[in-house]
């Protein structure tokens, strides 16, 4: 079955390539906008974004996801997410706090009043409004309302370029981005739940019902399934994003700026696929979970799902790395086309990153989150090993890239070990073997005979031949997938 064969799937499809193109008008513009330093310091308030994010909000918000479904069906979705409004405005006030905390004691900022409380209050409305902004139009595309969730998830991205570039435009600082940033997040958010209160008063089922459980958390479900989360998390934050403030303190901001361009031009490529293919499947995969009981079936549920994603991911590694210098030409600034190299390095990490995270939905599937503590904690092992071996005041920031790498290859190892035995995944053999040999293909191009044009029209022109190959081979994969067809098996509507 072919994703395209279904509206919802065109409708995401569109979201998907109105925010890519966002992306891409924000890289540009960005560092156009933005000098290297300045760069590095927006690179340094987003790190602290995903310290709060990751260790004290992702663990809860995937106790949500996971739940969705079952308490929108027993009418006590509302009630609960009013006690994660309470949570959340803590970790807005203390992630303000620590940021002003450290603004007023990094040498390279200029620590007056003003910048302190702008940057400070800039992360946490991050933190606060784009927490609500993801879970809420996850909800919409979780309870089936697709078109809903691409518009407010098209309008928060486009509406944050148009205020980042009036407030880059005045301030010319990092912060000002991320400001805008911030109300795009808010207006979305405030659209997203305008649909699930009109959804409410529509449909009974989404009321919450006087008899309901509203309690978010319980002290069992805390310790046993967020608590492993949180560590799990804060591991993986040190492993990603904490060498950021290694590099600015040990070689300044500048030297960041650059490295932080090059992983970002990957990441955010890849947080637009990742994203793409989990917002077209987690909703049946999630909704799959409560209906799988044996063992054999969640181990089926689990292979279907990474035959149809991770073969996928190999493609599109393949084809990111072949066409790493067009990228750069295409979405950044002439002055920071020296970040081609980190692009690469960038998407080897992402890559990892996200393989490690297809077989991480066995810990979920399981409620053994445990089990995902041990590769972050190897993987922060081998990176902050390796930045006091290698990456001293007198070292390379190409050793800095080596290291992520390594770390990110060991997390990912080490997950797929892991969750091999607690729930096995049986390949598709030929499938993997058409994705393995096409990322084989592009990597020995890459050193064989590299792309080399000059000009944006050039470089645009060769990212769409791109393109047009890995939609190629992405629909070659995805026909006739029984896999695929098994996910989509389930009703996501109760209408």
């Amino acid at each position: 079955m072919i994703l395209l064969l279904r509206s919802e799937f065109a409708w995401v499809l569109v979201g998907r390539v109105v925010t890519a193109l966002v992306a891409i008008a924000s890289l540009r513009i960005m560092t156009a906008s933005l000098e290297s330093a300045e760069f590095g310091i927006y690179a340094l308030l987003v790190g602290f974004q995903g310290l709060f994010g990751l260790l004290l909000i992702s663990p809860v918000g995937q106790h949500i996801n996971r739940h969705t479904h079952a308490w929108s069906d027993d009418g006590s979705l509302f009630g609960r997410l009013a006690g994660y409004n309470r949570y959340l405005v803590l970790i807005a006030a203390a992630t303000a706090l620590t940021v002003m905390s450290w603004w007023m004691i990094f040498p390279d900022l200029g620590s007056t009043v003003a910048a302190t409380i702008s940057a400070a209050a800039t992360v946490s409305a991050v933190v606060y409004f784009g927490t609500w902004n993801a879970t809420l139009i996850y909800i919409l595309n979780m309870i089936g309302l697709r078109g809903r969730s691409v518009l407010w998830m098209a309008v928060t991205s486009v509406s944050g370029l148009i205020v980042s570039v009036c407030l880059v435009y005045q301030f010319h600082t990092g912060w000002s981005w991320l400001c805008g940033q911030a109300a795009g997040m808010l207006i979305g958010a405030v659209g997203a739940r305008s649909v699930l209160k009109r959804r409410q008063a529509t449909r009974p089922s989404l009321a919450s019902a006087p008899d309901a459980n509203t309690l978010l958390l319980d002290r069992q479900t805390v310790l046993s399934y967020c608590l492993p989360l949180a560590v799990a998390a804060g591991f993986m934050w040190l492993q990603s994003t904490s060498y950021r403030f290694w590099v600015g303190t040990v070689w300044g901001v500048a030297d960041l700026g650059l490295l932080a361009l090059g992983l970002s031009i990957a990441a955010q490529l890849w947080a637009i696929v990742e994203t793409l293919f989990m917002q077209l499947l987690s909703p049946y995969f999630f909704r799959h979970i409560r209906d799988r009981k044996s063992r054999s079936d969640k181990a089926l549920l689990l292979s279907d799902l990474v035959n149809v994603v991770w073969p996928i991911y190999a493609v599109l590694a393949g084809l990111n790395i072949y066409f790493s210098s067009s990228l750069v030409a295409v979405l950044a600034d002439e002055k920071y086309h020296g970040a081609v190299a980190f692009v690469v390095w960038g998407v080897l990490i992402e890559f990892f990153r996200c393989t490690a995270n297809l077989w991480s939905y066995a810990a979920q599937i399981e409620g053994h989150t445990r089990k995902v503590i041990l590769p972050y904690a190897l993987a922060t092992l081998v990176l902050w090993s390796g930045l006091v071996l290698f990456c001293g005041r007198d070292g390379r920031v190409e050793s800095l890239s080596a290291v992520l790498v390594s770390a990110s290859a060991v997390a990912c190892l080490s997950m797929v070990m892991q969750m091999q035995i607690l729930l096995p995944v049986k390949l598709d053999i030929r499938r993997w073997l058409i994705a393995t040999l096409v990322l084989a293909i592009c990597l020995s191009l890459s050193f064989l005979m590299p792309p080399r044009v000059d000009g944006l029209a050039s470089n645009v022109g060769l990212l769409l031949l791109g393109l047009i190959i890995a939609a190629g081979v992405v629909g070659s994969l995805l026909r006739h997938s029984s896999a695929l067809a098994r996910l989509l098996s389930v009703a996501l509507r109760g209408d």
